[in-house]
Protein backbone atom coordinates (compact mmCIF):
# COMPACT_ATOMS: atom_id res chain seq x y z
CA UNK A 1 0.00 0.00 0.00
CA UNK A 2 2.79 2.32 1.00
CA UNK A 3 4.25 1.70 -2.54
CA UNK A 4 1.39 2.70 -4.42
CA UNK A 5 0.83 5.51 -2.45
CA UNK A 6 4.19 7.27 -2.93
CA UNK A 7 3.94 6.35 -6.67
CA UNK A 8 0.34 8.06 -6.95
CA UNK A 9 2.12 11.15 -4.97
CA UNK A 10 4.81 12.16 -7.19
CA UNK A 11 2.97 10.73 -10.28
CA UNK A 12 -0.78 11.77 -10.12
CA UNK A 13 -1.48 11.06 -13.58
CA UNK A 14 0.52 8.22 -14.17
CA UNK A 15 -1.03 5.10 -16.26
CA UNK A 16 -0.02 1.99 -15.16
CA UNK A 17 0.90 -1.24 -17.24
CA UNK A 18 1.74 -4.30 -15.34
CA UNK A 19 2.50 -8.11 -15.85
CA UNK A 20 1.86 -11.07 -13.94
CA UNK A 21 3.86 -9.89 -10.73
CA UNK A 22 3.17 -9.33 -7.07
CA UNK A 23 2.89 -5.88 -7.71
CA UNK A 24 0.07 -6.21 -9.76
CA UNK A 25 -1.26 -8.96 -7.60
CA UNK A 26 -1.58 -6.39 -4.70
CA UNK A 27 -2.51 -3.10 -6.74
CA UNK A 28 -5.34 -5.14 -8.31
CA UNK A 29 -7.13 -4.45 -4.78
CA UNK A 30 -5.16 -1.80 -2.95
CA UNK A 31 -4.84 1.55 -5.82
CA UNK A 32 -7.88 3.31 -6.71
CA UNK A 33 -7.63 5.43 -9.55
CA UNK A 34 -9.56 8.69 -10.47
CA UNK A 35 -10.46 8.12 -14.18
CA UNK A 36 -10.92 5.07 -16.52
CA UNK A 37 -7.65 3.67 -18.62
CA UNK A 38 -4.77 3.81 -16.33
CA UNK A 39 -4.48 0.72 -14.92
CA UNK A 40 -3.70 -2.22 -17.29
CA UNK A 41 -1.91 -5.38 -16.28
CA UNK A 42 -2.29 -9.10 -17.96
CA UNK A 43 -2.45 -11.10 -14.70
CA UNK A 44 -4.86 -13.57 -15.18
CA UNK A 45 -3.38 -16.72 -14.80
CA UNK A 46 -2.95 -17.71 -18.45
CA UNK A 47 0.61 -17.16 -18.94
CA UNK A 48 1.17 -13.49 -19.99
CA UNK A 49 4.33 -12.88 -19.23
CA UNK A 50 6.03 -10.60 -21.17
CA UNK A 51 2.90 -8.43 -21.96
CA UNK A 52 4.06 -5.32 -19.28
CA UNK A 53 7.15 -3.74 -20.77
CA UNK A 54 5.76 -3.47 -24.75
CA UNK A 55 2.58 -2.83 -23.36
CA UNK A 56 4.01 0.46 -21.69
CA UNK A 57 5.56 1.26 -24.62
CA UNK A 58 2.57 1.13 -26.37
CA UNK A 59 0.81 3.15 -23.53
CA UNK A 60 3.44 5.56 -23.48
CA UNK A 61 3.52 6.28 -27.25
CA UNK A 62 -0.49 6.33 -27.50
CA UNK A 63 -0.34 9.15 -24.68
CA UNK A 64 2.85 10.84 -24.52
CA UNK A 65 1.55 13.26 -21.83
CA UNK A 66 0.74 11.10 -19.29
CA UNK A 67 3.80 8.87 -17.31
CA UNK A 68 3.56 5.35 -17.58
CA UNK A 69 4.84 2.77 -15.29
CA UNK A 70 5.77 -0.58 -15.71
CA UNK A 71 4.96 -2.95 -13.34
CA UNK A 72 7.30 -6.19 -14.23
CA UNK A 73 8.93 -8.90 -12.57
CA UNK A 74 11.79 -10.65 -13.10
CA UNK A 75 10.32 -13.52 -14.99
CA UNK A 76 7.73 -11.27 -17.09
CA UNK A 77 11.21 -8.77 -17.96
CA UNK A 78 13.39 -11.79 -19.38
CA UNK A 79 10.80 -12.71 -21.56
CA UNK A 80 10.69 -9.48 -23.43
CA UNK A 81 14.17 -7.75 -22.47
CA UNK A 82 15.44 -6.38 -25.62
CA UNK A 83 12.24 -4.12 -25.64
CA UNK A 84 15.01 -1.54 -23.92
CA UNK A 85 16.28 -1.16 -26.72
CA UNK A 86 13.68 -0.32 -28.74
CA UNK A 87 12.61 2.06 -26.08
CA UNK A 88 15.76 3.91 -26.14
CA UNK A 89 16.06 3.99 -29.59
CA UNK A 90 12.86 5.63 -30.42
CA UNK A 91 13.45 8.09 -27.10
CA UNK A 92 10.38 6.46 -24.77
CA UNK A 93 10.48 7.23 -21.34
CA UNK A 94 9.07 5.42 -19.01
CA UNK A 95 8.98 4.24 -15.24
CA UNK A 96 9.61 0.43 -15.02
CA UNK A 97 9.50 -0.88 -11.76
CA UNK A 98 11.30 -4.14 -11.27
CA UNK A 99 10.11 -6.88 -8.51
CA UNK A 100 13.38 -9.02 -8.24
CA UNK A 101 12.48 -11.80 -6.26
CA UNK A 102 14.87 -14.01 -8.00
CA UNK A 103 11.95 -16.51 -9.59
CA UNK A 104 8.78 -17.22 -10.51
CA UNK A 105 7.57 -16.65 -6.52
CA UNK A 106 3.44 -16.52 -6.75
CA UNK A 107 4.14 -20.21 -8.43
CA UNK A 108 6.44 -21.43 -5.54
CA UNK A 109 4.21 -20.58 -3.24
CA UNK A 110 1.51 -22.02 -4.27
CA UNK A 111 3.79 -25.04 -4.98
CA UNK A 112 5.36 -25.00 -1.05
CA UNK A 113 1.16 -24.32 0.36
CA UNK A 114 0.12 -27.81 -1.42
CA UNK A 115 3.31 -29.74 -0.47
CA UNK A 116 4.52 -29.69 -4.15
CA UNK A 117 8.12 -29.97 -4.32
CA UNK A 118 9.02 -26.83 -5.86
CA UNK A 119 10.08 -27.46 -9.42
CA UNK A 120 11.17 -24.87 -11.90
CA UNK A 121 10.32 -21.71 -10.06
CA UNK A 122 13.67 -20.20 -9.03
CA UNK A 123 15.26 -18.37 -11.87
CA UNK A 124 19.20 -17.21 -12.03
CA UNK A 125 18.25 -14.21 -12.79
CA UNK A 126 20.91 -11.43 -14.50
CA UNK A 127 22.24 -8.00 -13.22
CA UNK A 128 19.04 -6.55 -14.45
CA UNK A 129 20.93 -2.94 -13.45
CA UNK A 130 23.80 -3.96 -15.59
CA UNK A 131 21.87 -4.69 -18.92
CA UNK A 132 19.34 -1.94 -18.70
CA UNK A 133 22.31 0.24 -18.07
CA UNK A 134 24.07 -1.55 -21.31
CA UNK A 135 20.88 -1.01 -23.40
CA UNK A 136 21.09 2.57 -22.75
CA UNK A 137 18.74 2.87 -19.61
CA UNK A 138 18.81 4.33 -15.94
CA UNK A 139 18.53 2.00 -13.93
CA UNK A 140 19.08 1.93 -9.77
CA UNK A 141 18.35 -0.67 -7.06
CA UNK A 142 15.56 1.12 -4.83
CA UNK A 143 17.05 1.33 -0.94
CA UNK A 144 13.80 2.54 0.46
CA UNK A 145 10.43 3.98 -0.34
CA UNK A 146 11.93 7.91 -0.16
CA UNK A 147 14.58 6.38 -2.60
CA UNK A 148 12.05 5.60 -4.82
CA UNK A 149 10.35 8.89 -4.38
CA UNK A 150 13.42 10.73 -5.30
CA UNK A 151 13.86 8.48 -8.07
CA UNK A 152 10.27 8.66 -9.76
CA UNK A 153 10.77 12.82 -9.47
CA UNK A 154 13.80 12.73 -11.07
CA UNK A 155 12.70 10.57 -14.44
CA UNK A 156 13.59 10.94 -17.77
CA UNK A 157 11.32 11.32 -20.59
CA UNK A 158 13.62 10.52 -23.32
CA UNK A 159 14.68 6.69 -22.11
CA UNK A 160 13.43 4.05 -19.42
CA UNK A 161 14.63 4.29 -15.67
CA UNK A 162 14.39 1.12 -14.27
CA UNK A 163 13.91 0.52 -10.52
CA UNK A 164 14.95 -2.52 -9.32
CA UNK A 165 12.63 -3.62 -5.84
CA UNK A 166 14.11 -6.64 -4.54
CA UNK A 167 12.08 -8.90 -2.19
CA UNK A 168 14.18 -8.21 1.33
CA UNK A 169 14.19 -4.25 0.92
CA UNK A 170 12.96 -2.52 3.79
CA UNK A 171 9.53 -1.30 1.70
CA UNK A 172 8.33 -4.73 1.39
CA UNK A 173 6.39 -6.70 3.72
CA UNK A 174 5.26 -10.20 2.52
Amino acid sequence: RQLFERLQKVLPDARYVGDSTQTVYAGNHLVELDGPRRWFNASTGYGTLGYGLPAALGARLADPTRPVICLVGDGGLLFTLSELASAVEARIGIVILLWNNHGYGEIRRYMEQRDITPLGVDLVTPDFLALARAFGCLAESARDLDHIQDLLASAPTDRPLLIELREVAPFVSV
